[in-house]
């Protein structure tokens, strides 16, 4: 055991000094995303939920449990999402089935419909972790969502949640 935890830290300390940069470098300095946080970039720009929820549900129609989740910045809702409970890899487009997903964008709250709410027309939910007993979820997620006139690119997406509320 001593062996293979010595084998091991060389490796990573080996790891650590091939991936260091010279000094005419700059360094990549990781933003920190806060424990249960969702974060999206739009078009572009990062954006962090404030605040993000998840319900877990059954879906009799679609034929089995969903999870919906609530995203919110600056007290508006800005994202909605809605997925199979299960891991695994979610195409994305506005329906509900057990292979798919329908992701939103939701503009100023979504105050105005349907000019504000850009519903997924391509893109991916990929849910890594979906613990609905001990009520965690992680995955990733980028879609283009549409208003039936314009189009908004939703990338690297993360989705963290550590409180599921079950109905």
């Amino acid at each position: 055991m001593k062996t293979r935890i010595t084998f091991s830290a060389l490796l990573l300390l080996a790891m650590g000094f091939a991936s260091c940069s010279s000094d005419n470098d700059q360094p990549v300095v990781p933003v920190p995303v806060p424990t249960g946080a969702t974060t999206f970039k739009l078009d572009g720009a990062l954006i962090t939920a404030d605040s993000t929820n998840a319900t877990l549900y059954t879906n009799s129609v679609a034929g089995g449990r969903f999870i919906d989740i609530y995203a919110f910045k600056g007290g508006d809702q800005i994202l909605e999402l809605h997925f199979p409970a299960k891991t695994g890899n979610f195409p994305a487009g506005r329906s509900f089935s057990m292979t798919s997903s329908w992701l939103t964008y939701m503009a100023n709250g979504g105050g105005n419909f349907p000019d504000d709410y850009y519903h997924s027309t391509s893109g991916t939910m990929a849910l890594s972790v979906c613990d609905t007993v001990g009520d965690k979820l992680s995955g990733t997620f980028n879609f283009v969502g549409n208003n039936e006139t314009t189009n908004r690119n939703i990338s690297e997406g993360q989705l963290v949640v550590n409180k599921i509320r079950h109905d």
